[in-house]
Order: structure tokens, then sequence, then C-alpha cells
């Protein structure tokens, strides 16, 4: 019974059919239907993977080299003689 309610739970809440329409389905649709959504959701998955896994190889390929910081010069401070008094 609890999966049950997780079926209708995921019939209204993915495929905006609520738990009276599921209720009137026979049952071998209300499988089809599960079965045709969880495909779904496989090539989903499948394509966002592959999407992301394309997006960090192109990222890789593209990455700059390091930053480095300028070469600066150090800074001296001028010395001066004070004249003895």
């Amino acid at each position: 019974m609890e999966n049950w309610f997780k079926i209708e739970f995921i019939f209204a809440k993915n495929l905006n059919i609520t738990p009276l329409e599921l209720d009137q389905m026979e049952f071998y649709r209300v499988e089809y239907m599960i079965m045709n959504y969880e495909e779904f959701i496989e090539e989903e998955n499948k394509q966002y993977k592959k999407q992301q896994k394309d997006s960090e190889m192109s990222f890789s390929k593209n990455k700059s080299p390091q930053f480095k910081m300028p070469n600066i010069p150090k800074m001296t401070i001028p010395k001066m003689t004070i004249p003895k008094i």
C-alpha cells in the first residue's frame, strides 16, 4: 500500500494526474506509464551526465595556464645622508 501512495505522489507531482484519475485507470495502463516514466528519467539522466561530461572536457581543454604574479621590482628606500652640524 505504501508503494501505491508513492506512485500516486509521482503521478500527481510529475505527470499532473490526480489520485482519483489514477484510481479510475486500468492497472496495466498504470504499469505502462510507470515503465515509460522510468525510461524517460533514465534517458534524461544519461543526457545530463553526457552534457556535464562534455562541458567538463571543453572546460579542461580551454583552461588557460596558471596565472603567475607579475614581476615587480623590489622597492628600495633611498638613502639620505644628513650633514653633521
